[in-house]
């Protein structure tokens, strides 16, 4: 038990120090190299009161944490698309200059798979521009959609929105412009951020399903951990 506990902490240590240099450095990836250092030190820390109260808190931390990812995983599972609506949101993200990121490369992916499957759904591409980006999130996905075979004409671009919220929010007038107020929408974003995609969606009225891009392995830890405070900010707030 306090081989496999501290080998475990070592080797997530390892993967986040591997993590960061492959992605930029992000709370994230921090969260994951805190459970890293507190699993390898575990078992090799002199045991008094203080330290049995932190132990305590850590597990009730580390519990609270699980059943969040565990319904982060689980719920949009339960409401996926059936390839018969009429509108698809792709949610953008990082951009560097020009060139997507390989979590927005997941997307388009995803999007232009669905495409495959119902040809008849208007595309919005929504993101706006960040720092150290070249051209908007959405101007992106335009370029690279449409060099994937994806007709311009089925492709509407949103580059105002600098958050999720404002990707739903922004889409959303778009969408009711040109289909009306009767319409069922896909949402496409990586799995780890699908939940909280969805419920902002929903906060602005939309109708949506989803269909989620997958992640990357080396993400994998510190995405869900980073997004378990982005969902309890989100219960709080409602934003």
């Amino acid at each position: 038990m306090k081989k496999t506990v501290t080998i475990t902490g070592v080797l997530i240590i390892i993967y986040m120090l591997l993590s960061c240099l492959m992605t930029n450095f992000a709370l994230g990836q921090l969260l994951a190299l805190i459970l890293g250092v507190v699993m390898a030190m575990w078992f090799h820390v002199p045991s008094n009161a203080f330290v049995k109260i932190i132990k305590i808190f850590f597990i009730a931390t580390a519990l609270f944490f699980s059943v969040v990812i565990g319904i982060i995983s689980v719920l949009p599972q339960t409401n996926k698309a059936d390839f018969t609506e009429e509108a698809v949101i792709v949610l953008g993200c990082g951009v560097k200059g020009t060139v997507p990121t390989g979590s927005l490369v997941r997307r388009m992916d995803k999007a232009i798979e669905y495409y495959n499957y119902n040809n008849k759904a208007l595309i919005v591409v929504s993101g706006g521009q960040g720092p150290q980006e070249d051209i908007s999130e959405a101007q992106a996905m335009y370029d690279y959609m449409t060099s994937k075979g994806i007709p311009a004409e089925n492709i509407v671009i949103e580059d105002r929105s600098s958050s999720t919220n404002e990707n739903f929010e922004f889409s959303k007038k778009i969408l009711d412009e040109k289909l009306g107020d009767d319409y069922r929408t896909v949402y496409i974003t990586n799995s780890f951020h699908s939940y909280r995609a969805g419920e902002l969606a929903r906060l602005n009225g939309l109708n949506v399903r989803s269909y989620s891009a997958s992640t990357a392995p080396i993400s994998l830890l510190p995405c869900y951990l980073r997004e378990v405070l982005a969902v309890l900010k989100l219960w709080i707030f409602r934003k």
